[in-house]
């Protein structure tokens, strides 16, 4: 019962959307987590509401029709979606350790032996999840770094625009133009 209550929450969760209808920037803060001591974590907010899920880092992104950033997104979530099957597979093969192996005696006894296997497996498990996760979050990075550079320039750009003519007449080629703003 819990496990559906879970997932009916996370699909109410997962549908809420973040709008972005004035092509604002993502606005990235650090997360030191306990005093720095646990690892940090940073966290994305656009107009105001942190942003949690792909959906609504993609909404903002696509747009732009920009293709690095498009293709960097979408490499974040592929990566990250890689990390958490290798959390499920060093979780899976923690338990198939504790259940089915048997391993030398080093201590002269064999719960020691047993806690230290599990831990080690555990350790080597948690240590690739980790180090795949924390490339994700650094593609993630990029790619929102590389989204408010381009709307940036955007931004610049939209604000003047000149568009040259070059017209041909009896004194020879003049340069014209129109000046919108």
């Amino acid at each position: 019962m819990v496990i559906l209550l879970t997932f009916i929450g996370s699909l109410q969760f997962w549908a809420q959307s973040i709008e972005n209808n004035n092509l604002a920037p993502i606005e990235t803060k650090a997360d030191l987590g306990f005093m720095a001591i646990l690892g940090g974590d940073m966290q994305y907010h656009l107009n105001g509401q942190k942003i949690v899920n792909y959906k609504d880092f993609k909404n903002p992104i696509y747009p732009l029709h920009d293709p690095e950033t498009s293709q960097l997104i979408r490499k974040v979530e592929a990566t990250d979606l890689a990390s958490w099957i290798i959390l499920t597979a060093g979780i899976t093969a923690t338990a198939d350790i504790a259940l089915f192996y048997q391993p030398d005696i080093v201590f002269h006894s064999d719960i020691p032996n047993l806690i230290v296997t599990r831990i080690v497996t555990a350790q080597i498990g948690f240590g690739i999840y980790f180090i795949v996760l924390n490339v994700a979050e650094g593609r993630k990075y990029n790619a929102v770094q590389r989204y408010n550079r381009i709307l940036q320039k955007h931004l610049e750009q939209g604000s003047l625009e000149l568009n040259p003519k070059l017209y041909v007449c009896s004194n020879g080629l003049v340069l014209g133009g129109q000046l919108s703003f």
